[in-house]
């Protein structure tokens, strides 16, 4: 009776309120080409409605598989096509740290790829640019990127790089006359900064790592009053960690629908914020962590 409910309460969830569920795959190198591990995670995206998979480790993928040829990507093809197919996944997005691995890799595998359904219809960028620890002296942008390309180790010099990489990717998009969205994860940023990244973007993934959903609203209440300013249509996502030292140990008690609630009706309390986003759902970071958690919180509320 008690798991007949959640389904119940899942479709009503997910067509009430027109949510986007995310969730980022991470092991994707190991999983990609295991016909078990595939269907183990397509399987609990059915089972959770989550319509959208954002793909790590796409550099080790094209390492082993590489994308740009079509002879060789072909896995990776399967893999999209029976996503979409078979399990209904809307989109497949394609994450990555630099504009040079989208005009690489990424781009060049969707072109080489004829079947709508094989190729990613999402482009991600995940370059965390406020973070003091990686783009100063010895952190790992400056020393992985910014050094390399003549670039200041400071917070403008990390933000211009993520900017440049978006500017790749909306050009590969743009020339290429195709339906592909770009999205980009942001944490800590300002007025200035969201409204040049919102010239780039269709969707904003917004960092809201907190212990709980109350926490969460509170930690990015002002990264959403600062996207409400800007008076764009661009759609935002709020990403939830089930990790331990985030929001995993309250998921392995509640039912994430319950945190998906309590985060919205704190956006439908906040009028500034509910009439002037677009507000798109809930991303998961990761599908290790998420499945770990979910599976807790079954054992625990079994009939």
């Amino acid at each position: 009776m008690k798991n007949s409910l959640i389904l119940i309460l899942l479709f009503i969830f997910s067509t009430t309120y027109g949510y986007q569920r995310k969730l980022y795959v991470d092991n994707f190198n190991n999983i990609l080409g295991s016909y078990n591990l595939e269907k183990k995670l397509l399987d609990f995206c059915a089972k959770n409605n989550i319509k959208t998979l954002i793909l790590y480790e796409l550099h080790k993928v094209n390492k082993r598989l590489p994308l740009a040829d079509s002879t060789k990507n072909k896995v990776l093809a399967k893999f999209i096509s029976k996503a979409r197919l078979e399990y209904n996944i809307e989109e497949i997005s394609a994450s990555g740290e630099t504009g040079d691995f989208f005009l690489k890799a990424i781009h060049p595998y969707n072109q080489s790829r004829k079947k709508k359904e094989e190729k990613f219809n999402v482009y991600n960028l995940e370059f965390e640019f406020w973070k003091k620890g990686d783009y100063e002296d010895g952190g790992y942008y400056c020393e992985t990127y910014l050094k390399k390309g003549a670039i200041p180790c400071t917070r403008e010099g990390s933000f211009n790089y993520f900017i440049e990489a978006l500017d790749i990717m909306k050009l590969l998009v743009d020339q290429d006359n195709c339906s592909v969205k770009i999205e980009a994860y942001i944490g800590i940023t300002s007025t200035k900064e969201i409204s040049t990244i919102a010239k780039y973007v269709d969707r904003l993934l917004v960092h809201a790592y907190k212990l709980d959903p109350e926490k969460s609203y509170l930690y990015s209440k002002e990264r959403l009053n600062l996207l409400a300013e800007i008076n764009s249509n661009i759609e935002v996502s709020i990403i939830y960690s089930a990790e331990g030292k985030f929001m995993g140990n309250w998921l392995k008690k509640n039912s994430y629908i319950k945190a998906e609630n309590i985060f919205y009706n704190e956006i439908k309390n906040n009028p500034k914020v509910y009439k002037n986003i677009n507000f798109n759902g809930f991303t998961y970071y990761t599908y290790k962590h998420l499945e770990s958690s979910l599976r807790f919180y079954k054992l625990n509320h079994q009939n």
